[in-house]
């Protein structure tokens, strides 16, 4: 499939969860993120945000996105497959039913569009989900054991030896809508999509793992000396 044609008609689904209140002030900050990638893409159209938090919303639209999502948790299970939850509940009651969706993880903040175009051009119903991975440094050697009796099992830590790993960062997802409709009714879900028929396409973005706002303000610190070194040379 040509991915630059398709790119301007697939949906685009992002999540930003409000259930509680680190959840709700680290993807407000992150929503930033995802509104300057999906405004560089002219992709507002398009682009969907999820949420069971409806003051998340709100955020959303007065940031500029145009489309938004409500979708009420009521269990844990369902905030833990909120947007799978909510694409299924609104394309069934608004007849949207694209061959394919694409879902853009909350916590990537540097997104791509060369990520994002590999990701389409990949597109083919052979598969069931195209997604993305990411090399990192395996460094599991240098992992410290913090026990009291750890001198014998701290050993490894003298060991100078890493190396490359590659490992799925969800930072995109392709899925093939029929597709993610059986995950849904299936009893497990989880089980059920990650034994589809994936293909893997690497990303060569920034790999970031947000869990709290102070991890974004931790990256705001180091974009603020980036953009003064600049300024020195």
């Amino acid at each position: 499939m040509d991915g630059q044609k398709l790119i301007y008609k697939i949906p685009i689904f992002i999540t930003a969860r409000g259930h509680n209140d680190n959840v709700f002030n680290k993807n407000k900050e992150a929503l930033k993120f995802s509104y300057v990638f999906i405004r560089r893409q002219n992709m507002t159209d398009q682009t969907f945000i999820i949420s069971d938090n409806k003051d998340m919303l709100q955020y959303a639209l007065e940031l500029g996105f145009k489309n938004v999502i409500h979708y009420q948790c009521n269990s844990d299970l369902d905030i833990k497959y909120l947007e799978y939850l909510a694409t299924y509940k609104y394309s069934r009651e608004n007849n949207y039913l694209p061959d394919w969706i694409i879902l853009l993880n909350i916590n990537q903040l540097f997104l791509t569009t060369k990520l994002l175009v590999t990701c389409i051009n990949n597109i083919d119903d052979k598969y069931d989900i195209i997604t993305s991975y990411t090399e990192i440094s395996d460094r599991s050697n240098f992992f410290v054991d913090e026990s009291i009796n750890n001198k014998e099992s701290n050993k490894h830590l003298l060991s100078e030896e890493y190396h490359r790993v590659k490992m799925s960062d969800a930072a995109i997802y392709a899925i093939k809508t029929s597709f993610a409709y059986k995950c849904m009714e299936n009893e497990d879900p989880a089980k059920y999509f990650w034994g589809g028929k994936i293909k893997f396409i690497k990303n060569t973005s920034v790999y970031t793992d947000i869990y709290s706002v102070d991890d974004i303000y931790k990256i705001y610190d180091a974009m603020a000396i980036l953009d003064e070194i600049k300024k020195i040379y």
